[in-house]
């Protein structure tokens, strides 16, 4: 599945204690064992990062709480690291607004570290928190100070390396992918530091994640190449950091449905950590490629009932477990149930918007589908999957209306993206959209392949219900009589059966019950 196997990772990270990120840690815990509190003080006070990501929080908790207890002087570092490593310090529960604005306002001329750690603390309290958006202040405060990038050198002791990424996973879990990656990308720029080397390969790990899922996987394999190019560190986080590697290389080795099952099974839960909503919609894709859909749908009512950090419908993560169970009940026709599911997401997310449009598209509601569309393409152009997916359900919707060269024109666009249509990319586009590009565009590539936005057909009415075909089926549907329903219109009953024609022709149906179940089925009613 990827370039090492666990067994080379565990030969590269033995003797790691001399490591230079295990030399730092080796200092501090001799200035420890020697009774030397200050001079520990001091180099904790140092170099923080190192000192977080060398000891496991646990000891580094531990270690902090002894130097207090001592007296021993420190600095605004160890006091805010103390705060946070309390019970219920790291919750942030009960936080004022107003204590928050105070933090964000704080000036950090003085003891910077301090600063950093406290915004660091408010932010990691919102993310387990499950309320990413929220997190984003904090996040973006603490990269906005400390994150200028340093191609050459490291003037921070890895501070602005360190809030870069911070700052891009934050993003991620709020669902803003291009802010994202924008910031994982400023991380890669960064000098690599030696001790922190594994702030370098999370960026690249990361990036990789969101680009096998939602952009390109062949931009996400040349970044897991890069992370495996950088040195390894003895640091707590590279366990967290390779089952992330895992969730990205069985995405881009998707050819083998069963081999990428295997390989998703087979990480550590625990290590999981934040990422867990990148791992649940890697997984549920993975087990649908495998032709495992209810085994997928089981694996989502299982993660629905752990207590997992999300707060419902906030960005990202609360919103990923009402895509999985919307997008599986689209694909069952179950369309009351997927825009339930749907309307629980966050509105703001490019995911939320394609979803409804896929909905409306599937419901019969071409030009509906279109108008979550509208200005998404700032959202999406960076992440080629997203924007794929974009052009293929705008393709539908054109065709569905019978704008047969407009639907052309934007299929003409897709073949223009650079690398042109990948036959792995068909898989966007269902079968109406297929059969016409087939038939309208030369260079357009052949190929049987499933629907992986779980819409193979969709109804070719050439246009939706009017608000007033919409207000007769209400009344059809409430057990209205034609004459009463002509009555009540001042029309007369010829004119309501035409009317009726209409709504009979748009659905696909040849009866009043049957337009009443069908218009439910697509959740109009």
């Amino acid at each position: 599945m990827g370039r090492e196997d666990s067994g080379d990772h565990e030969d590269r990270t033995r003797g790691d204690e001399r490591d230079p990120l295990g030399r730092i840690v080796d200092a501090i815990d001799e200035a420890f064992a020697e009774g030397d509190l200050q001079r520990a003080a001091e180099l904790l006070e140092q170099d923080p990062l190192a000192s977080w990501y060398g000891f496991r929080p646990e000891r580094f908790g531990a270690l902090v709480a002894e130097l207090l207890r001592a007296g021993v002087a420190g600095g605004g570092f160890l006091r805010e690291a103390a705060a946070m490593l309390s019970p219920g310090g790291a919750s942030g529960f009960g936080r004022a607004e107003a204590a928050d604005d105070e933090l964000l306002a704080s000036d950090s001329d003085g003891d910077g570290r301090a600063v950093a750690v406290a915004l660091m603390g408010r932010m990691f309290a919102l993310r387990l928190q499950g309320r990413p958006v929220e997190a984003l202040r904090f996040s973006t405060e603490l990269e906005r100070r400390f994150g200028r990038v340093q191609p050459l050198f490291d003037v921070y002791r890895g501070m602005a390396l360190f809030s870069s990424v911070q700052d891009g996973i934050t993003a991620m879990l709020a669902g803003d992918f291009r802010a994202a990656a924008e910031r994982f990308t400023q991380a890669r720029m960064h000098a690599v530091i030696s001790h922190l080397g594994f702030l370098s390969r999370d960026a690249c790990v990361k990036l990789a994640v969101l680009e096998a899922l939602y952009g390109d996987p062949e931009r996400a394999r040349s970044l897991i190449d890069e992370a495996d190019d950088l040195p390894r560190t003895s640091s707590w986080a590279e366990e967290a950091i390779d089952a992330h590697r895992t969730i990205a290389v069985s995405l881009v080795h998707g050819e083998d449905p069963e081999a990428s099952l295997r390989a998703l099974e087979a990480v550590p839960l625990h290590v999981i950590g934040e990422l867990w909503p990148f791992y649940v919609a890697a997984m549920h894709r993975t087990l649908h490629a495998a032709g495992k859909q209810e085994e997928g749908r089981r694996r989502i009512e299982l993660f629905e009932g752990l207590s997992l950090p999300r707060a419902d419908g906030q960005g990202y993560a609360g919103s990923l477990l009402h895509f999985c169970i919307g997008l599986d009940a689209i694909r069952s026709g179950d369309f009351v149930r997927a825009r339930e599911r749907l309307e629980r997401a966050d509105p703001s997310l490019a995911i939320s918007r394609l979803f409804v449009a896929v909905l409306e598209l599937a419901v019969g509601r071409p030009r509906e589908a279109m108008r979550p569309l509208a200005g998404l393409h700032d959202q999406t152009a960076s992440l080629r999957t997203l924007d794929i997916w974009r052009l293929a359900v705008t393709a539908g919707s054109l065709l569905a209306l019978g704008e047969r060269e407009e639907c052309r024109e934007v299929l003409d666009f897709v073949l223009g993206l650079p690398g042109g249509l990948r036959s792995d990319e068909l898989h966007f586009f269902p079968r109406p959209i297929r059969d016409f590009a087939e038939t309208s565009l030369e260079r357009w590539p052949r190929g049987e392949a499933a629907a992986f936005i779980g819409l193979e057909v969709f109804p070719m009415s050439g246009e939706a219900l009017t608000a007033r075909e919409l207000d007769l089926l209400r009344e059809l549907a409430g057990g209205s009589s034609r004459e009463g329903i002509a009555k009540s219109r001042f029309i007369s009953v010829n004119t309501l059966k035409a009317h009726l024609r209409s709504i009979y022709r748009k659905l696909g149906v040849g009866s009043r019950a049957a337009a009443v179940l069908e218009a439910e089925r697509r959740g109009i009613l």
